[in-house]
Formats: structure tokens, sequence, C-alpha cells
């Protein structure tokens, strides 16, 4: 919608324009209201964008421990924005920069999605409460802020579809390119979801009303093809097992989740980021608010007779909720290093449901709907800012101890206490890549060498091999087998009469102890 047309629709609803600047600005309050953000992943992937942005910087020597291979992976838009903005602000600046565009850009996607179809786009003001979804929490950085791309680009293919242009098809090309390198599985969404606009929400059955339309593909299947040719989504088992230096360790085969659990774990999946009831309320109050839209809402094209086209194309929404329902149904909960597939899917469902049930008109809707969306968006604001700042405290003062450590060392991080008492999600499992961010060097466990990650650790030269799944299971740590090699050890435990080194506990000193974090220094890096 051009500027003009946007200051002139606030100009005749105040109170519209009012409401939508309160809820983006709460939608992106509580990512800058606390020191740290609880994002489990999160410290991995700050870690990843610190070696991209400093490969060659010599005072953080990532160079040494890491190689940079951008063609493995299609996890690069986050990664390369993220980079782009750290060379005008602080690194986690950046990430609070990016997360705050996808934090506005969720229900604003919506709200294209919404005016794309003839929907009342004043219920997009309820997609805010999904910008905190449980895998923001989880630290998923390029899977949740591809989503607002799949949102706005069904929306521009519909509007192609509605009235073809040259200039909106090159935006399309644009943000669906864009789109695959956020996330590839947000890509075959957009892709199943395409289809079904294209199947029903074309003029006509002709190939002359959709062919150029979906020519904006064409530009993404060749970097799709690309990356199955680079990457080993495809690899058999023997390949899979022997690649990337033995360090996959997730099974080949596809597996599934039971189809009632399907159901069942669906709510959890949508708003369930604490251990107490209080997102359980939003999601509550969300259902009553959609369902109220939904009543009473007014769809005046049922005043006339539909030819049967004009019925598919009005009835897109509902078919794009039905198709996303059923493709979280029917996907596989994991495949290789994949996981979770189906559950990652639910948000977006949801958010499905809004252009869905959502009408070409509200009644009274500053009662029914402006007001109670902005209420909402506020106390859940208010609910995460207060959770952030908490689990700030509550991670006690992890800068304050890695600054004891030399800069461009290797860092091995032994998280004994893993799981947060305000997050439901083990928040501090990564913390010891907040060393990589913020003193350079390496810190192990590491997503290097995964399939997602654009840095690997070189074939000669690299740390010692970890057992799988080793960030979970610390106990199984020895300072023979793996602990030989590192300069330092960060360990969080609410235990301080630990010895993880056992008989080379002389081998070590302790640096500094604070709060449940302590640093090591090992004495003696690189022998057994």
């Amino acid at each position: 919608m051009p500027l003009s047309a946007l200051l002139a629709r606030a100009r005749n609803e105040p109170l519209t324009a009012l409401a939508w600047l309160l809820v983006l600005a709460a939608c992106v309050w509580p990512l800058w209201a606390s020191g740290l953000l609880p994002f489990m992943d999160l410290p991995q992937h700050l870690a990843t964008v610190r070696v991209l942005h400093s490969y060659n910087d010599p005072a953080y020597g990532v160079s040494h421990y890491f190689a940079i291979e951008l063609g493995r992976t299609q996890y690069l838009a986050w990664y390369f924005l993220v980079d782009w903005l750290t060379y005008l602000m602080p690194l986690e600046t950046a990430a609070r920069v990016v997360f705050s565009l996808y934090a506005v850009g969720l229900p604003l996607s919506i709200a294209a999605l919404l005016r794309a179809h003839g929907r009342d786009p004043r219920v997009a003001l309820l997609a805010a409460p999904f910008v905190f979804n449980p895998f923001l929490f989880m630290g998923f950085a390029n899977y949740v802020t591809a989503l607002p791309l799949v949102f706005w680009a069904l929306a521009l293919l519909q509007e192609l579809l509605d009235a073809f242009s040259w200039r909106g098809l090159v935006l399309l090309i644009l943000v669906s390119t864009l789109l695959f390198y956020d996330h590839a599985l947000a890509f075959v969404l957009y892709g199943a979801l395409a289809g079904v606009t294209v199947l029903l929400g074309a003029r006509g059955w002709h190939p002359r009303h959709w062919w150029r339309q979906t020519l904006h593909l064409a530009p993404v299947g060749v970097a799709l093809a690309w990356w199955l040719s680079q990457s080993l989504i495809l690899a058999g088992a023997e390949e899979w097992h022997k690649g990337l230096g033995g360090r996959n360790v997730a099974p080949v085969d596809i597996r599934f989740k039971p189809l009632l659990e399907r159901f069942t774990s669906f709510p959890e999946f949508l708003l369930d980021a604490y251990p107490d009831d209080a997102d359980e309320k939003i999601l509550a109050a969300w259902l009553i608010l959609v369902a109220l839209v939904w009543v009473i809402g007014r769809d005046t094209l049922h005043r006339r007779t539909l030819s049967m086209r004009e019925t598919l194309r009005a009835h897109v929404p509902e078919a794009l909720f039905a198709a996303a329902f059923f493709i979280y149904l029917a996907s596989p909960i994991s495949y290789k290093w994949i996981w979770p597939i189906s559950d990652r899917l639910a948000p977006a469902v949801a958010l499905l449901a809004l252009p869905a049930f959502a009408r070409r008109s509200t009644p009274l809707r500053a009662m029914t709907l402006v007001i109670p969306a902005t209420i909402l968006a506020l106390t859940m604001s208010g609910l995460h800012a207060k959770r952030a700042r908490d689990f700030t405290v509550e991670a006690g003062p992890i800068h304050e101890v890695l600054a004891h450590a030399d800069h461009g060392k290797r860092l091995m991080s032994l998280i004994y206490q893993p799981q947060s008492a305000v997050m439901k999600w083990p928040a501090f499992l990564h913390f010891g890549q907040y060393y990589t961010v913020e003193r350079g060097g390496m810190a192990n466990f590491s997503f290097a060498n995964f399939p997602q990650s654009p840095v690997l650790f070189p074939d000669e030269g690299g740390p010692p091999k970890v057992p799988p799944r080793f960030e979970w299971t610390p106990d199984v740590f020895t300072m023979a087998e793996q602990g030989y090699w590192y300069d330092y050890f960060l360990i969080r435990d609410a235990n301080p009469a630990r010895n993880p080194f056992g008989a080379a506990r002389g081998q070590v000193e302790l640096v500094v102890r604070n709060g449940p974090w302590a640093l090591y220094r090992n004495l003696a890096p690189g022998k057994k």
C-alpha cells in the first residue's frame, strides 16, 4: 500500500492507527527490556556470526579454529543480515535489531495477507502474541524470522493473481529467495501453500491466468538444486555417517510422531514457554477473541450469487489454513539433523487461522477487536519483558566471568545446570558460545560442522570429537579424552564441590567463581 494511502487511513481511523503503534511497540519491547535474551540456541548463532564477521580480525583469532564454507547450507540470510549490521553496532545489538524486524513483520505480514484476500486487516492485531512462540525461545532464529516472509510472499502471490505486474513479480522473487536462504522448512511450507493459492486463487484454470506468477519460483529452484547437490540432506546412510568428520550422530531415517499426540501436543507449541500457566492464559484470551471475530464478522460476498470460481477465490484463506494443518499432521517429527519438523509448524497454522476466521468487516470493531487485541498485546509484552529481566538476573555474571579469559583461546563449556527456573527450555545450554562472541577463539559444544552451519572445524587440527549429545551429558566429559586440548573450562553448576577433571585436577586452576559460574584455566593445554 502506498505511503500516502497509509497516512490517509491513519487520519481516517486514528484509533486503529494508535492500536497498531501500541501493538508493534509491544512486540518489540521485550527484545530490549533485559541484558540477555532467553533464547536457547541464540549463543550458537551469535558465535557463527562472530566467525563470519571477524574471520580476518587477529584480535579474535577465529580463523585458527574454523573454516567457512557457504555452499553447504542455505542458513545464510539471518547470519548475513546480522553480520552487515555488526559493521554499524555491536553484534548482540544487531541481533536484537533483526529480531525487532521480525517482531513487527509478523503481524504486518498477516495484515498484508488479510488485505490481499479482502479480509479485515485489523484482525492481524491478534498475531502479536505469536511473535513470542516456543521456537523463538528455543533460539531457532533462522526459522522464526522466515515466518513473516511466508505470509508476505503468499500475499504478494495473491495480488499478482488478481492483477499481474512485472514489478510485483520482481518483488516476489526477492522475497521468496530471501525466504529460502532464511530457512528451507519455511520455504517448503510456502511452496505448498503457494500451490494452493495458485490452484484456487487464480482467475481461471487456464495457464494464462497463472503461468507468469509461478515464474518467481524459477530462481529459487536453481538455488534449491544447488543446495541439494552440496548438502547431505539427500545423502545415504554410509555417506551421512562418514560426512562432516564423523560428527553426524542423528539417525538417517524419517521419524513420525503418533497422530493422536499431534493433536494433544499442538497447544504446547503455540505459546508455551514458561513453567507456569502465564502464557496459557494469553492463549486462552486469544482463542476467545478469534472466536468472537468469527461469530460477529460480516461477509458481504454472500449477498449475491457467486460462480464456482468466485467461490473458490473467496475461500482461499480457509483452504490455506486447512492445508497448513494437514501438512502439520502429515509431516515427520525429524529427519537426520532436522528437528522438530512438524511441531514448529504449529505457530504458522495458528497464524493462518486469522485470515481463515476473519470476515470482510467486523462490527463494533473498536470494542470487539481493536481495543481487546491491543490490551492482549500489551499484557503479553509486559509478561515477556518481566520474564526476560528475571532470566538476566538468574543468568548471573556470565559476561564478567568470561572477561577473565584471554582472547582467541579454546574453551570447553560444561553446563551441569542448563535448566532455568524462569524458562521452560534449558536456556543456559549453549552459554559457553558467549566466549566466542565476546573474546573470539572457539568454544565447545559448538554447532560448527553441523550441516546447517556455514562454519566448520578444519579436517586437521580441530578439537577432539565429543560423544553424541555431549552438550546434554557433561558427566561423560573426561580430561584425557576431550579436555586436554582446551585452554579454559566454563562450568555452570549448583554444586561448587564437583570435580569434573578427576585425577587431572592438579592440571587446572580456578580463575574466577561467581554465582553458578566458574572459569578454570588448563595449565598444560594440548597435552594428555
